[in-house]
């Protein structure tokens, strides 16, 4: 048998491969080659499989592949690996084919990237899953990526960053040493943190899934001992009764603008404002006094195969926010909302949605700035699209009618539509709590 010269290669991660290494090896990782393919009965899936891996060995294993003859004749394919329990950090292989070789480098390396995958490496796997896998929609993926990239990727955990930690080796222990760090100094809000842990905890569900790990160890991890930035009380951060006379007062000066009509019918509505520009003629019927919400636009970059987004693009989902049941729901129509869709009707005759400024729906962020714009024309506080939801919702309660707001509102149960109520007359005098302060009662 010839006698190799061992040189002696230190891979331990993917990260240690080239860019282009790591595509191929990423074929292995995602399940693109499997054994699966090769034992399809189609002979040209097999072949097809077969040679993808033979190129994906010659093209990432870097030590010589040798051909010799035994004693006994029989021809033996073989080389080495890298193996930190063998002597001189070595394994060798050998098999009695070419091809088997090659199989059995291929389970190597796809076994070597996954028990050495980091939680950068996974992150990136694990995001592109999201998109494609799960009902997370193109402006939560990117929120995600915004939150890894901010408080995750580079945050150093015991002196090392918790995006260079190897998906094995992060333990719950790990997890609260990082939230207690980023905790520390009152920098963030409890929902803040609690949107981080709820990112940490799908991406190692997914390694558990994917048989990197095998328990998840976000799951354990409690936010009850941590310290968390004070919420400044925004209850009264709502347009006022006052402030919303003056404004629909104003907006109906302005006839010909769809933008001043959208904004009087978002005020008679329990509609979200994605909820709002998404309607269609087809889901309003004047004779019933009915509107059907069971359409909204989104307007959102999405993310590319590279990890990058695109520009932003408007896409009408025939799905409501939170994916219930409940978010599909008819609303009555007041006698002013009547009147609004019947002059939207004459500015827009012919189009598919109730509001088409410049013969295209109109979106969120081109909706706030009109509004913007009302706002101070009318003299009044700016307050988003948003907060009038708040404001409908806070004018409507009488202290019995929750569930039936609940259920305009499209929520799936009252908990939420409690944190929507807010002070909408804002001039109470408190003034006759302290009288009695501070004297005696003899």
């Amino acid at each position: 048998m010839q006698k190799i010269k061992y040189q002696p290669q230190d891979i331990r991660s993917i990260s240690d491969f080239d860019p282009h290494k790591k595509r191929l090896l990423n074929l292995l990782q995602t399940g693109i080659i499997s054994n699966d393919m090769e034992e399809s009965s189609d002979d040209t899936m097999k072949n097809l499989t077969k040679k993808m891996k033979q190129h994906i060995v010659e093209e990432v294993h870097d030590h010589k592949i040798y051909e010799s003859t035994t004693d006994k004749g029989r021809k033996v394919w073989y080389t080495y690996v890298h193996d930190e329990t063998k002597p001189k950090n070595r394994r060798l292989i050998k098999r009695s084919t070419y091809e088997s070789l090659c199989d059995a480098l291929v389970d190597y390396y796809s076994e070597v990237g996954r028990m050495n995958l980091t939680m950068n490496e996974l992150f990136d796997e694990w995001i592109i899953f999201r998109r494609d896998e799960t009902p997370a929609k193109a402006g939560t993926v990117r929120k995600n990526v915004s939150d890894w990239n901010k408080f995750c990727k580079c945050f150093t955990v015991d002196r090392k960053q918790l995006g260079h930690y190897k998906v094995c080796d992060v333990t719950t222990k790990l997890f609260y040493q990082y939230f207690r760090a980023l905790t520390k100094d009152r920098e963030h809000t409890r929902k803040a943190v609690s949107n981080i842990r709820c990112l940490l905890s799908a991406m190692m569900a997914y390694a558990v899934e994917k048989n990197i790990i095998q328990t998840n160890p976000v799951r354990e991890i409690t936010l009850n001992q941590l310290t968390f930035k004070p919420v400044q009380d925004k209850r009264n951060d709502v347009f006022t009764a006052g402030e919303a006379q003056k404004l629909l007062i104003l907006l109906k000066t302005v006839a010909d603008d769809p933008y001043a009509l959208a904004i009087r019918l978002d005020f008679n509505l329990f509609i979200r404002v994605g909820e709002l520009t998404g309607l269609k003629w087809e889901d309003v019927d004047l004779t019933k006094r009915t509107i059907y919400i069971c359409h909204q636009i989104t307007y959102e970059p999405e993310l590319k195969d590279n990890l990058t987004f695109s520009e932003k693009r408007m896409t009408t989902e025939g799905y409501l926010k939170g994916c219930t049941s409940q978010g599909y729901r008819h609303e009555y129509l007041t006698d002013e909302a009547v009147e609004i869709l019947k002059q939207a009707k004459e500015l827009n005759p012919d189009g598919e949605y109730v509001f088409m400024p410049y013969g295209r729906p109109m979106i969120t962020t081109t909706f706030n700035k009109r509004l913007k714009k009302y706002c101070s024309e009318a003299g009044i506080p700016y307050h988003s699209s948003h907060k009038i939801r708040f404001y409908v919702a806070s004018t409507a309660y009488n202290g019995e009618n929750l569930t039936a707001i609940s259920r305009m509102m499209g929520h799936s149960n009252t908990a939420t539509t409690l944190h929507y109520l807010r002070d909408t007359i804002q001039d109470e005098d408190y003034s006759g709590l302290f009288a009695k302060l501070g004297t005696k009662n003899i």
